[in-house]
């Protein structure tokens, strides 16, 4: 018996055992999105990207929905809009009763740069335990998996990070240790790799 893959993945959604994740950025995009899934029996929904997330802040509030903001560092959708607005975007939908968490584009470049999105929320209206939530236990929440991981509670698993310096400031974040489930990872990456190969080669 053949199996359409496409409604294999829909199983779980109308039961709400799953997730609805739909990339919207335009106030058009996120209001008929939520709207035409919620007809369809589908209620556990998270928008992602989120840009104009502002300008229908009312509307995910009333429809209790959480929202996954990608590329804080970012100029303004709009010319009229405030210069500043990416940057305290956050805070405005933390202060309206949203719930929110962080994400990045999908580069491996700009993942290095969760922490520091945080941070700029932080100078832009939130305190900073409220920004740290944004990339820990807020992100947990709207993946399900709060119960396992988002905060440092016993019975969780140990997914730690120490640094020598502000965590959230990318002035004196210097990670000391890392560690996934309790066991330590290297936090060497490619270019300190490259480093140590040719720092020797090409010493003058």
């Amino acid at each position: 018996e053949e199996v359409n893959l496409k409604m294999e993945a829909m199983k779980g959604l109308y039961d709400g055992q799953k997730k609805m994740y739909v990339h919207a950025d335009g106030t058009r995009q996120i209001i008929e999105s939520v709207q035409m899934l919620k007809r369809n029996g589908i209620h556990d929904i998270v928008v992602t990207g989120a840009s104009n997330a502002y300008y229908v802040m009312d509307f995910l509030k009333d429809n209790d929905i959480p929202v996954l903001l990608t590329n804080v560092h970012r100029l303004p959708e709009f010319d009229e809009e405030d210069v500043d607005m990416p940057f305290k975007l956050p805070a405005l939908l933390v202060k309206k009763g949203i719930t929110v968490g962080l994400i990045h584009d999908g580069s491996v470049q700009s993942s290095r740069n969760l922490a520091f999105y945080a941070g700029t929320a932080a100078a832009y209206g939130l305190e900073k335990e409220e920004a740290l939530k944004l990339v820990t236990s807020n992100p947990a929440k709207i993946l399900g998996i709060d119960k396992t991981t988002g905060t440092l509670e016993q019975g969780k698993d140990a997914n730690i990070v120490v640094s020598e310096g502000d965590l959230l400031d990318m002035r004196t974040n210097k990670l000391e240790y890392a560690f996934i489930r309790g066991r330590e990872v290297t936090l060497e990456g490619k270019q300190q790799m490259l480093y140590e190969r040719y720092k020797e080669k090409y010493k003058q």
